[in-house]
């Protein structure tokens, strides 16, 4: 099996992560991985936020749960690290074009050794006030609504592949 896909079929949606920081080198790769990404028109109208750093990612864990009202447990899943996927509002292929800078960078997190968690909650919240002023003292431009963001970290706990449901692949010759 060629290395892109035992990428695919290793990636695990993590949910339980260490303490132990990425190296920037880590976070470096996959943000390399994300401007990567394929975009309609060749657009890369995206813009992309690496927090490494546990606190802060931790503060913006935080807001989420407040605007979203999650409860004070909610924590990305105690991942130390995380990229924000933002794209020009308005745009026509931003969730597209968002969705799959995020499908890179899980890959790459995978090839890494590194566990990764999809992150919605973000994108729902992202123009409530708190929130907001967070994304902009982190980065995320003024006119850029998030598609969504990426746990990451050390992998605490493995997590098991679900098996794939039957009768999703129509193939015509």
């Amino acid at each position: 099996m060629n290395e892109v896909m035992k990428a695919i079929r290793a990636r695990r949606s993590t949910r339980a992560f260490t303490d132990e920081q990425l190296t920037r080198e880590e976070m470096d790769t996959l943000l390399e991985a994300a401007v990567w990404a394929p975009s309609g028109m060749g657009k890369q109208l995206w813009h992309f936020v690496g927090i490494r750093n546990a606190e802060k990612n931790l503060e913006l864990a935080r807001a989420v749960a407040e605007a979203d009202h999650r409860g004070p447990e909610y924590n990305f899943y105690g991942a130390p690290a995380s990229i924000i996927v933002c794209y020009k509002a308005d745009e026509m292929h931003a969730y597209l074009d968002g969705s799959a800078a995020i499908e890179n960078i899980l890959l790459a997190a995978t090839s890494l050794g590194l566990g990764s968690c999809w992150i919605n909650q973000l994108r729902n919240v992202c123009y409530e006030l708190p929130v907001r002023k967070l994304l902009t003292a982190y980065g995320v431009p003024e006119d850029y609504m998030v598609i969504g963001s990426v746990a990451l970290g050390h992998i605490a706990k493995e997590t098991p592949a679900k098996a794939r449901r039957e009768g999703t692949v129509t193939v015509i010759e």
